[in-house]
């Protein structure tokens, strides 16, 4: 055992040539030097050290945590004897997943082929047991075994100091969100709770490591243990603020949800946060809203104002509203202004109901009020996309309730700034290129349309009931024609999963309609823009006649 610890110093004291000399293990790296040098391989440092009676500071095990992300050792890289050391790798993984107490588990570590990987694995074995109060940090920081891994992953011997660090911390400063490559290589090391942690790490950050992000939803997704309500929460957070809405992670998440929320009979807040996100995301599953806003309606007496109206908001993003929730919009229709937190929460509330179409005069007009108006810009300038919706909500009290007095104030409209997107006027162009084959003259047709409603639609001309274009001068005093109003749906307009127009685009379609419009809504999941000419007018025609058929049977 003796001549095994200090093999190290005897390969030294054999190697004399000049050139460096490397082994299979990277703890048996060895550096010619000066005859009074000693080893740099890690075991007889750990020797040496505790020789000399230097304790190990606490810092180096925070110094491990907080450098996993550093490059792997080029030496674990350097040729050789492949065979022997895969079979040893091998063998050592097989013992790291055996392990099940502390003891059988740092028995590992006594392993000359230790990896940066394989003291990753174990670090983070540990730091599951002690966050499950399986183990105490005590049983193992002081320990020579667990030092070393410390020392393989540490940056320095000393690190920096941080002894507030214990090994429940979550292992988001393991991967310090640098090198994503490398981090990503590392994470299904990680445990189920240690991956979301990384996650909201991220998202505090800001850092959205696509490889990072890709590699902890696949590893999140291919756990096999149920993902908790709080997780939940957390997880779809994160990707609703980092703007990465997986398909695969939501649907495992959604699943996972329907399945734990019936065992929840009191927590209303983390609920609330899953119908929140989800709106954010704009992620249409209906199963899943169903189910947390019929939990919302169930335990209303337990629910803030502020539930109730998130999950109204919510239901009005993605356009749905199932006929159970009739108590729930009730709820939301009792609400008043003085319980919500801010004025902007009231706004967004009203607007939602008018989405839904169950928003009532009085609460139209209590938005528009110069009070109300008054308590928004106490807060600062009124952001652009809440002038938005005040304007969308005036022109709606404009046209349903044309004798109420109390509108909104004009200085309020101007200044808004109404553009598209650059992804959305690719999108525009290509319908505006395709109505050439239409409609050719500019008289019959007229381009980037400022409803003064808050939004923009794209395009307006006019038909007979043979669907032939009719010039726009000539069409203002006749009755016997059609007023088109064209609305492009790109991506963005559209839900996710279940891609159905977003409730504010619905509401611009009310809108217009109510303005005498017959609205053609063009989704990009039916028109393509690399469709040959002659597919794309073909579908403008046939969806033109649809239109106008079914305004003459009406």
């Amino acid at each position: 055992m003796q001549m095994l610890k200090y093999s190290g110093l005897v390969i030294w004291r054999l190697g004399s040539r000049s050139s460096l000399r490397k082994y299979s293990a990277p703890g048996a790296t060895v550096f010619k030097a000066h005859k009074t040098e000693s080893s740099t391989n890690v075991t007889d440092r750990n020797v040496e050290g505790n020789a000399l009676g230097i304790k190990d500071s606490p810092s180096l095990v925070a110094a491990a945590f907080a450098s996993l992300n550093s490059p792997e050792p080029d030496e674990k890289k350097k040729p050789s004897p492949k065979s022997v050391k895969q079979s040893r790798a091998q063998q050592l993984d097989s013992q790291i997943i055996r392990a099940t107490d502390v003891e059988s588990l740092l028995l590992a570590a006594e392993n000359p082929v230790i990896s940066r990987r394989h003291a990753l694995k174990m670090v983070s074995v540990l730091s599951e047991w002690s966050s499950n109060n399986k183990v105490k940090l005590s049983d193992f920081e002081k320990d020579p075994r667990f030092l070393k891994l410390c020392r393989i992953l540490a940056r320095t011997p000393t690190g920096q100091a941080m002894s507030s660090l214990t090994m429940a911390e979550d292992l988001s400063t393991v991967l310090g969100i640098t090198g994503d490559d490398e981090a990503a290589r590392l994470i299904g090391n990680l445990s189920l709770p240690q991956m979301i942690k990384v996650m909201k790490a991220l998202q505090v950050k800001g850092r959205r490591s696509t490889p990072l992000l890709r590699a902890l939803s696949y590893n999140i997704t291919k756990q096999p243990e149920k993902i908790d309500l709080k997780k939940s929460a957390d997880l779809l957070f994160s990707m609703a603020a980092l703007n990465f809405p997986d398909p695969v992670l939501l649907d495992r998440i959604c699943s996972d949800v329907i399945e734990i929320l019936p065992e929840n009979t009191d927590k209303p807040a983390v609920v609330n946060s899953i119908l929140v996100s989800l709106g954010l995301l704009k992620y249409r599953h209906d199963t899943v809203l169903l189910a947390l806003t019929m939990w919302i309606q169930k335990y209303r007496e337990i629910c803030r104002p502020g539930d109730i109206a998130s999950a109204v908001i919510t239901l009005a993003t993605v356009n749905y509203l199932p006929a159970q929730l009739g108590t729930l919009i009730e709820e939301a229709l009792l609400l008043k202004e003085d319980e919500m937190t801010k004025a902007s929460s009231w706004l967004d509330l009203v607007f939602s109901l008018l989405i839904l179409d169950k928003a009532q005069e009085r609460h139209l007009v209590s938005t528009v009020r110069p009070e109300f108006i008054e308590k928004l810009l106490s807060a600062g300038e009124i952001p652009i996309p809440s002038r938005r919706k005040l304007m969308a909500i005036d022109a709606y009290i404009g046209l349903k309730f044309p004798s109420t007095t109390t509108r909104l104030a004009e200085d309020i409209a101007v200044g808004v700034p109404i553009v598209y997107t650059k992804e959305k006027a690719l999108y525009v162009q290509s319908i505006m290129d395709t109505f050439r084959s239409l409609v050719s003259a500019e008289t019959f047709l007229k381009k980037e349309c400022q409803s003064g409603m808050g939004f923009l639609y794209d395009a307006e001309f006019v038909v007979d009931s043979k669907c032939h274009p009719v010039s726009l001068d000539k069409a203002a005093n006749r009755k016997d024609v059609h007023r088109i109003a064209v609305l492009g749906l790109d991506y963005h307009d559209l839900t996710r999963k279940e891609p159905v127009p977003l409730g504010v685009n619905m509401l611009y379609s009310r809108l217009l309609q109510l303005k005498g419009y017959k609205v053609l809504e063009i989704p990009y999941t039916e028109f393509n823009p690399k469709d040959k000419l002659v597919t794309r007018v073909k579908y403008i025609e046939n969806r033109l006649k649809e239109i106008i058929s079914s305004a003459t049977k009406s």
